[in-house]
């Protein structure tokens, strides 16, 4: 198990998962919780500013978040307390195999838990050739190595 003690400012991990986009499971998000006719129709976002179908940012989000859970060490999370700064950098076609790069970039004792850090990372998502497509922060409580009873 990985714990808030393990992490260092600046870190970057680059998780072992890949994740590459089919028409179907384009289709299949955009259907259920983002349906526009670019996620849904792949006629019809051929007329789109897009020119094709392309993955939704719930399905860019969800990506991420299962690669996450491609690490090689389990974190020792117990909960996200938020994500911002959600920015999508460029489409994501049908084809694209995504990896996530995570970055540790602040940590910081709970003032109100004992035996818990915060941890703020920004997660990226790259495409095959090195291309940004879609980034966010998100903060999450981790336990402490040696806490574990005090959580």
């Amino acid at each position: 198990m990985r714990y808030y003690n393990d992490f260092e400012v600046g870190e970057l991990t680059v998780y072992p998962g890949r994740y590459t986009l089919t028409e179907e499971n384009i289709l299949a998000v955009g259907k259920e919780w983002d349906p526009y006719p670019f996620h849904t129709d792949p006629e019809a976002a051929k007329d789109t500013f897009y020119g094709g179908l392309v993955a939704s940012t719930v399905h860019l989000f969800a990506i991420s978040v299962k690669l996450n859970h491609t690490a090689l060490e389990v974190p020792a999370a117990i909960s996200s307390l938020g994500t911002t700064d959600m920015i999508n950098h460029a489409p994501a076609y049908v084809g694209y195999t995504i990896e996530n790069h995570c970055k540790v970039i602040e940590k910081r004792l709970s003032k109100s838990k004992p035996g818990i850090g915060i941890l703020t990372a920004q997660s990226r998502l790259i495409n095959q050739e090195g291309r940004l497509l879609f980034s966010y922060v998100n903060s999450a409580l981790y336990k402490l190595r040696g806490a574990e009873g005090h959580t």
